[in-house]
């Protein structure tokens, strides 16, 4: 709806809720701080749709206003929906949610793993300079500094005297890159890690990884990239915060380290790169974790059972 620059603004609030009105919505489920503050509001006038709010992040550092809204709003709200514990301990603590009010509902990645025939012989620019025997350490994060891409760096560079066949690509872009690419020089890896940009293809590099890595140093809700690499059957590496440990198992289909630690890492990638009956097993173990916890199946089913939920104890209320 255009013009909804602020909800200070009565009289948009009030065309806000006309329109929702007019739409005659059992469910209203919105997304976004201010997309999800500007409808709650408007549905207020309304009293009718049941409201859900959905909470993608921890990053959530509001300023103390913004963080009274958000609690008073929440009490107007059905369900709040989180996209991983972590996010819900966040929505709880810092924001004063109630915890009856929260619902953990993971995200997906793509269909099961699969990805179009368009998108099948992606990415071929990059892959087409690796080799048969690399051993490809994957990383899918945009290049801000929380993602910690120089932990990554610091310790491939670590690992090189005594694996001399590891090669890192890094998908993602981002404001980071000029520092990433004197960084990778500096540490005389030109080659050796390579930037493949903003991908849509991402299921190809996948394919070609032996393990993927996050080495987020901060923020964290829940990484779709580590849920792509369950759902490609790789063994995942990541920092031990926020939502990954709700991805990663540690010693089940994956390692944790500590953020921010090379040391831990060099030692984690090492685990695997000497081990490929770990490799194997911890794959195969991040493939049931999708199908059990992250596939699409799931996400709408628990989707669908909170609508009913919802909708079923209204009825009852009748």
């Amino acid at each position: 709806m255009q013009g909804l620059s602020s909800y200070y603004n009565p009289a948009r609030i009030r065309a806000l809720a006309s329109r929702l009105a007019a739409g005659s919505f059992d469910v209203v489920h919105t997304h976004g701080y201010f997309a999800s503050t500007f409808a709650r509001l408007a549905l207020l006038l309304l009293r009718g749709p049941a409201v859900i709010h959905h909470i993608h992040t921890t990053d959530l550092n509001f300023k103390a206003r913004n963080r009274r809204i958000e609690s008073l709003l929440s009490l107007c709200s059905d369900r709040v929906v989180c996209v991983s514990q972590a996010v819900g301990r966040v929505a709880e603590e810092s924001l004063g949610v109630h915890s009856q009010k929260i619902r953990v509902v993971y995200n997906t990645a793509f269909a099961d793993g699969e990805s179009s025939t368009e998108h099948a012989a992606g990415g071929q620019d990059v892959l087409s300079r690796l080799y048969p025997e690399d051993f490809v350490i994957l990383s899918i994060a945009s290049l801000t500094r929380n993602k910690g891409h120089d932990v990554l760096l610091t310790a491939m560079k670590e690992l090189l005297p005594r694996h001399n066949n590891i090669r890192g690509v890094i998908v993602g872009e981002g404001p980071e890159r000029r520092f990433l690419e004197d960084r990778i020089g500096s540490l005389g890896m030109n080659g050796r890690v390579l930037l493949a940009g903003m991908r849509q293809d991402v299921l190809p590099f996948l394919r070609r990884a032996d393990v993927v890595v996050l080495s987020t140093i901060g923020r964290e809700g829940l990484s779709v990239a580590l849920i792509e690499g369950a759902a490609a059957g790789r063994p995942l590496v990541g920092s031990d915060l926020g939502g990954i440990p709700e991805v990663i198992e540690h010693g089940v289909n994956g390692l944790l380290f500590r953020p921010g630690d090379s040391r831990e890492l060099v030692r984690a990638l090492e685990r695997l790169i000497t081990d490929p009956e770990l490799r194997e097993r911890m794959g195969q173990r991040s493939r049931t974790l999708y199908v059990n916890r992250f596939s699409r199946e799931v996400m709408i089913g628990r989707i669908e059972q909170m609508y009913d939920e919802i909708l079923q104890g209204r009825a009852d209320a009748i």
